[in-house]
């Protein structure tokens, strides 16, 4: 039986230029989205590390699109970049749907905007508010085939269950979380993971690792983790 590696490539130059590669070689993301990142980028420096990478966007694309989703749920929206990237692949079909939700007021405006200067915000809804009440207030909405979760890491488990109890996911739909392997962190928190010193980080692993063996033990689900961008969990509803 082939062995397989521990590490997917030896060191930080291969990876980026392997990064680098896959971007040029995948689905293209189309110039606005590209200058909604630069953006976001620009006007909040180091808080632009909440938003997906543009690698992860083209995966989004790309699943969506694989996918044949129609309406797709985001719990947490940021500044709308992964949203823009939904929007894309769902702005030729008819009947489409986004709803994306975000606790940020400043940061859902930013979004609020990149909607309207893209022309899709007429499938794009955005709601302000904690998801532990805005879920309740989708079941007429639902369901829907697709669910991204990339929000507050200590609601992730609240937010499964309860989109999964109020019918928000339809049977055979897929929920991606994201950030599931919190840089390593869920494995290993020796100093030979550099992500030690990230309190923040750290702090969200309890969180993580709660929500991670429920969904791994959930008889409703199937789950298959993703080693990819800061780990995906993608869980599919039986």
């Amino acid at each position: 039986m082939k062995d397989e590696i521990a590490v997917l490539y030896p060191n930080e130059t291969v990876s980026m230029a392997i990064l680098k590669y896959c971007r040029e070689k995948s689905v293209p993301l189309p110039e606005h989205i590209n200058k909604h990142a630069e953006l976001t980028e620009k006007e909040l420096g180091d808080k632009s590390e909440m938003m997906v990478s543009r690698l992860q966007a083209q995966y989004l694309v790309w699943t969506a699109r694989s996918f044949n989703a129609k309406k797709i749920l985001e719990v947490g929206c940021f500044t709308g970049f992964s949203a823009l990237a939904f929007a894309e692949a769902l702005k030729d079909i008819d009947g489409a749907k986004i709803v994306t939700m975000d606790i940020n007021e400043e940061t859902g405006n930013i979004a609020r905007k990149a909607f309207q200067e893209a022309g899709v915000d007429h499938i794009v809804s955005f709601i302000l508010g904690p998801a532990e009440t805005t879920l309740a207030g989708l079941v007429a909405e639902g369901p829907f085939d697709l669910v991204f979760l990339d929000a507050n890491k200590d609601g992730y488990l609240t937010c499964f269950n309860t989109i999964l109890e109020l019918g928000l996911l339809r049977q055979g739909g897929i929920l991606i979380a994201d950030n599931v392997l919190k840089k390593g962190l869920i494995v290993n928190t020796t100093d030979q993971n550099p992500s030690l010193s990230d309190d923040y980080a750290m702090g969200k692993v309890p969180y993580i690792k709660e929500f991670n063996t429920a969904i791994a033990n959930d008889p409703r689900v199937e789950t298959f983790f993703l080693p990819v961008f800061d780990g995906l969990a993608l869980v599919r509803l039986l």
